[in-house]
């Protein structure tokens, strides 16, 4: 979180916007990623007169050039999130043996999320084959903010098309693992004067998914790094 903190306080203010410093006995001057505030025309898009997709592509080429970030993100997917996810296939009979060698095709840099309130905007269901996105890989969703405060949840069906739409309530130091391109999901609108801040990933599992697939409707799919445990 942060890391984070101090990225966002590098980037531009009338892009990203500014996080001030908590005050009073409890504050000592820290900062809260809740308490960002992101510029109005950051939020509209161009047709009616905002810059949403320019803060969009600064916000996420502000996160391919912070090196500390990617460190850690890097250390993150590979000590913690690519060990887990083999033993989960292992258990399930994906790989026969225990010293048995997987690759997996990881999305780097992960995308940054930042949806301030109050709003009534929401980001509908859907599954991520709708977007071009094939079925061998997971989505994992991080949140950097505290859901009580902002009460902004991912909605995740059970099984595709079940329709059963429930709140994974992931909380802050916690992640969650769900196959997005089948599963339709969704996040409610943010009606608290906080800001949700999350970052997501992908993540590939050799025998299951092509590095050669090619997105519909687009030139070019998330940048990915090839790891074999």
């Amino acid at each position: 979180v942060g890391t984070i903190v101090r990225l966002l306080e590098k980037c531009d203010n009338n892009m990203v916007g500014v996080i001030p410093k908590l005050s009073g006995d409890d504050g000592g001057g820290r900062r809260r990623l809740e308490d960002l505030r992101v510029p109005q025309s950051s939020l509209s898009r161009k047709i009616y007169g905002g810059h949403c997709e320019s803060a969009q592509r600064y916000l996420s080429d502000q996160l391919v050039a912070d090196e500390e970030f990617l460190s850690l993100f890097d250390a993150f997917v590979e000590e913690e999130v690519l060990p887990h996810l083999k033993e989960r296939l292992r258990n399930v009979g994906v790989l026969s043996n225990e010293g048995q060698s997987l690759t997996f095709y990881c999305q780097r840099p992960p995308t940054l999320r930042l949806q301030p309130g109050p709003a009534f905007a929401h980001v509908k269901a859907h599954h991520d084959a709708q977007y071009g996105h094939q079925n061998g890989e997971l989505n994992y969703w991080v949140p950097l903010t505290d859901r009580a405060l902002t009460q902004v949840d991912l909605y995740c069906e059970s099984t595709a098309m079940k329709g059963d739409y429930h709140p994974l309530q992931v909380t802050v130091g916690e992640m969650v693992a769900f196959h997005g391109s089948s599963c339709r999901h969704y996040v409610n609108s943010n009606k608290s004067p906080h800001t949700r801040v999350s970052f997501d990933f992908r993540i590939g599992v050799q025998g299951f998914f092509d590095p050669n697939w090619q997105m519909l409707g687009t030139t070019s799919d998330h940048d990915r790094r090839t790891i074999t445990l």
